[in-house]
């Protein structure tokens, strides 16, 4: 072989194994399982804090509380509704050594947690109605790091209501930690739509796109960017509505008019931005622009997650295709092309070409199903309160006739117990019974009414068990067993002489023997 074909076969590249081809795929499909499932807390159970044992008290030092007295929990309200009506001091004493918390609420479990926090569903004193309490993970350990946190529900404060927002009520400090009172819900649709079925997953993305889009137009007018819009912060009702929650990364937007809003950066917050989870994160957050475009582009990403039912990616490839916006066309071409273009319009790359909410609410597609989706969440709404109003009424009613002493009303009491009716020849009863009838048969000819007469004798269940027992003599061939003639009679007192009379004449009318008496009679017959 001469150098230069040595020089080309030495050049010629490599075939690339196929698996490589494969492995440069960054999108898979959605691992589905099950609500509160081990998958589910696979990554919970496994961590170092759980398998760990629990750090030793020390034992070089006493317990703080002999050392230094203990130090009540400082409670502070931050909204203004908490400001103005405080709880009475029936219901919160300051002086109690339970905290704010404890003494306003009952505590029914807890909902949720996470890097935030913890999420508490509570049933308040003052109204009897139910809550989410949101409590932050660590103490603020730092003026700035509190000042965060304050602002986090002063913002979440100054937003106004809104049916697809979740609702704020109350936020106080306390022990050196945050509360949030807000509006229950059942789930987030991050679990909501890992237990759904992948058949209608378009269908459920265009209700999802219309309910979110509906908050982040109210979001946006109101001068606020979310920078943190994902499936598990948006929240899901009894009726299904979705509502868009944890406002920890809420940005301030500079004022102006709407198209300067939606394009400007927040220049007063703009040391405290942070950026949210970076599968959902828009590409012009890498370079500081804080805006509210950025919160379409989290939407498109999640809407892509619901339809296809996929996985997102951390990085790499994949997530470039996406800053792009470019599709995976594996997954999106079981779609229509009428959600296609709503999400490639939401992805562009560019945030001053991007659609804003008021744009994408103005499309025929998105307005149609807009329309559909408030009517249908209206009637289930108007039907679960129609259901609770029924319910509530019939539990005020029965407990106001509960109260009156109505007839149609069972009393749900206990039985007393009662002794049935005795019958005039049952002379087998009580001692009182009997001797009463002894002494109406003394006075027979002054009442008549109660001496038994032949025919009530003849009938009477003695005489009807000595004929019965008579006749089963006689008429069988075997040999019954020798028992007393009168068994009922030796146990109670004869006080009356009728009933002796009648046993009397049983007894001679016929005497039960046996064989071996019949046997003993006949040998004694033979030897006289």
């Amino acid at each position: 072989m001469t150098v230069g074909e040595e020089s080309e076969t030495v050049g010629t590249p490599l075939p690339l194994p196929v698996h490589f081809s494969h492995a440069e795929q960054s999108f898979s499909l959605k691992k589905r399982h099950l609500l509160f499932s081990s998958s589910s807390r696979s990554s919970s159970s496994t961590s170092p804090s759980h398998l760990l044992p629990p750090r030793p008290p020390s034992k070089g030092c006493p317990p703080l509380s002999r050392v230094f007295p203990q130090r009540r929990s400082r409670w502070a309200p931050l909204s203004q509704a908490l400001i103005e009506n405080p709880p009475p001091l029936s219901i919160y004493d300051p002086s109690k050594p339970q905290s704010f918390f404890n003494q306003c609420f009952v505590n029914l479990g807890l909902v949720g947690h996470g890097s935030f926090g913890e999420v508490y569903k509570v049933r308040s004193v003052v109204d009897g109605r139910e809550y989410a309490v949101k409590r932050s993970a660590q103490r603020f350990r730092s003026d700035a790091e509190r000042a965060c946190c304050v602002r986090e529900a002063l913002n979440h404060e100054r937003l106004r209501p809104h049916p697809h927002v979740l609702g704020f009520y109350a936020a106080w400090e306390e022990a050196e930690r945050l509360y949030i009172q807000t509006e229950l819900c059942c789930t987030s649709l991050l679990l909501h739509a890992e237990t759904q079925p992948a058949t209608a997953g378009e269908q459920r993305a265009w209700d999802y796109l219309c309910d979110l889009l509906f908050a982040l137009g109210h979001l946006h007018s109101q001068g606020f960017a979310h920078l943190d819009l994902k499936p598990a912060n948006v929240f899901l009702t009894r009726s299904g509505r979705l509502k868009l929650g944890d406002f920890g990364l809420l940005l301030e937007l500079e004022q102006g008019t709407e198209n300067e809003r939606v394009a400007a950066r927040g220049t007063k917050e703009k040391h405290d931005a942070q950026e949210g989870d970076p599968r959902y994160m828009a590409p012009e957050l890498l370079r500081g622009d804080y805006g509210a475009a950025a919160d379409i582009f989290s939407l498109g990403v999640s809407i892509l997650e619901l339809a296809c039912s996929i996985e997102v990616p951390k990085g790499g490839e994949g997530w470039q295709q996406l800053r792009k916006g470019l599709l995976p066309s594996e997954f999106t071409n079981a779609l229509s092309l009428e959600l296609q273009h709503v999400i490639r319009l939401m992805l562009v790359s560019d945030p001053r070409d991007r659609a804003t909410a008021e744009q994408l609410l103005s499309l025929p597609s998105v307005r149609k199903r807009g329309w559909r989706r408030r009517l249908r969440l209206r009637l289930r709404e108007s039907w679960l309160c129609v259901l609770a109003l029924g319910q509530s009424l019939f539990c005020a009613l029965f407990g106001l006739l509960s109260t009156l002493n109505l007839p149609l009303i069972s009393r749900h009491d206990p039985p007393a117990p009662r002794t049935p009716p005795r019958e005039p020849w049952d002379v087998d009863g009580d001692l009182s019974a009997l001797q009463r009838s002894s002494a109406l048969s003394d006075s027979a000819s002054d009442d008549p009414v109660f001496v038994p007469g032949p025919l009530v004798l003849e009938h009477s269940p003695s005489s009807f068990t000595h004929r019965l027992q008579a006749r089963f003599s006689v008429g069988s061939t075997s040999t019954p067993a020798h028992t007393p003639s009168d068994t009922s009679h030796t146990r109670s007192p004869r006080l009356s002489p009728i009933r002796s009379s009648s046993a009397k004449h049983s007894e001679r009318s016929f005497e039960p023997k046996n064989l071996i008496t019949l046997f003993d009679e006949a040998s004694l017959e033979s030897e006289l």
